[in-house]
């Protein structure tokens, strides 16, 4: 089957989810949501390179070495980030993972945790901890919904997405996710607040290799505005509520395949709605040496203000590209690189070429834009997505605190 869209971490079975306004947030909107599993799952988990860690990250690597990687529960807030918070922001995760399990009855070390917001600023943990009573009887299998918009802050809509994947005799499974994230993205090992759910049964060590892999083809080619979140954080639990083992090199391929087509979905939601985005970028590059160099070309490109401001000027200036491309450090030969707008090539074997403006800046106008590099360096091939960088980004982010 292919893409559902209005589901998402609890169309996998044996999972429930909730959200509910605690009050974090002025403006009176769902800031607090729960993911539960009606038996214990399997966790694998992918956070975030930036050396400030907030204290959610703190707490659920402690609690996920010490269940042996086994959880229960995932509560998020929205509206404060819970980060460069010291001593007491700890406290604060902590108290949010102990309360939770203490009125679910479970270990403390079976919740995860995150949060998402406002940096430097201490979690109302009061508004939390009276919140939580109404967030677990409100858990549904019906509760997709209102989890993922708890967790939104600048984004302008949810985005969730599952599938079910067909096993020949063994029947089926399914995966689901949602993310959050419109601003303060750029990769280093997750992106943003992603959480996903499948109901296979997946060895810890190989749910574990699935999710890292997924999120190098995923969340880790995309980029807004080459921020790293203090906060970003990946959790994938498996509960095997399907029934369905998975221990064969294909069934694991089978898995692997339908979480990076999950993950790439969300993250191309993600970039779509990039703080104040007017156009959607897709970066081809192809030929290179590594994939490595050539997402660092796509990175390049990706994160440079003067190629997303001409995207966002419509203007075909398509020399900041291949100058993004000089910036990038990969190995290639400047004479052998080609660059396409679209289907019309401007520049091969170090010369630009004779180009129809009009059909260029019709291009460069369109909703959704693809630029193409050719490296002729290797056989390697990465795509990256990006988006523009228009006035409303600087407003949104200008005024973020205030």
């Amino acid at each position: 089957m292919g893409f559902v869209y209005d589901r998402s971490v609890c169309f996998p079975r044996g999972f429930t989810a909730s959200g509910v306004a605690a009050g974090i947030k002025t403006n009176g909107v769902d800031d607090l949501g729960l993911i539960f599993a009606e038996s214990e799952a399997t966790v694998a988990a992918v956070f975030t390179l930036n050396r400030f860690q907030a204290a959610p990250i703190a707490l659920s690597k402690r609690n996920i070495a010490s269940s042996h990687s086994r959880a229960k529960a995932v509560l998020v807030n929205s509206g404060c980030a819970n980060s460069l918070t010291g001593k007491r922001g700890l406290k604060s995760a902590e108290k949010m993972a102990s309360e939770t399990a203490r009125q679910l009855h479970i270990g403390k070390n079976r919740v995860l945790v995150a949060s998402t917001g406002v940096i430097g600023r201490q979690l109302p943990i009061e508004n939390i901890t009276e919140g939580i009573p109404a967030l677990i009887n409100s858990l549904s299998e019906e509760g997709d919904h209102l989890f993922s918009q708890s967790i939104m802050t600048t984004d302008k809509f949810p985005k969730q997405v599952a599938m079910e994947f067909e096993l020949s005799r063994k029947g089926s499974f399914r995966i689901g996710g949602t993310a959050k994230g419109a601003g303060m993205i750029h990769p280093n090992m997750a992106t943003m607040l992603c959480f996903l759910t499948t109901d296979a049964d997946v060895d810890r060590k190989k749910l574990q290799e699935a999710l890292s892999e997924s999120t190098r083809e995923s969340f880790n080619t995309i980029t807004i505005d080459g921020d790293t979140s203090t906060n970003d954080t990946v959790f994938l639990l498996a509960n095997g509520a399907s029934g369905v083992k998975l221990r064969k090199p294909s069934e694991l391929r089978t898995f692997s395949e339908g979480l990076t087509a999950v993950m790439k979905e969300l993250a191309t939601m993600i970039v779509r709605d990039g703080e104040g985005a007017t156009r959607f970028v897709r970066l081809n590059v192809e030929y290179a040496y590594s994939y490595e160099d050539a997402v660092r070309v796509g990175r390049a490109i990706g994160t440079s203000p003067l190629v997303k401001t001409a995207i966002f000027g419509g203007d075909p200036n398509w020399g900041r590209v291949l100058s993004a491309v000089g910036n990038s450090y990969a190995k290639y030969d400047p004479s052998k690189v080609e660059l396409r707008i679209g289907d019309v090539c401007v520049f091969k074997r170090n010369e630009p070429q004779r180009v129809d403006l009009t059909r260029l800046r019709d291009l460069f106008a369109s909703k959704e834009i693809e630029l193409t590099v050719r490296l002729n360096a290797g056989r390697e091939s990465a795509q990256v997505f990006t988006c523009d960088l228009s006035y409303d980004y600087v407003k949104i982010n200008g005024e973020y605190t205030t």
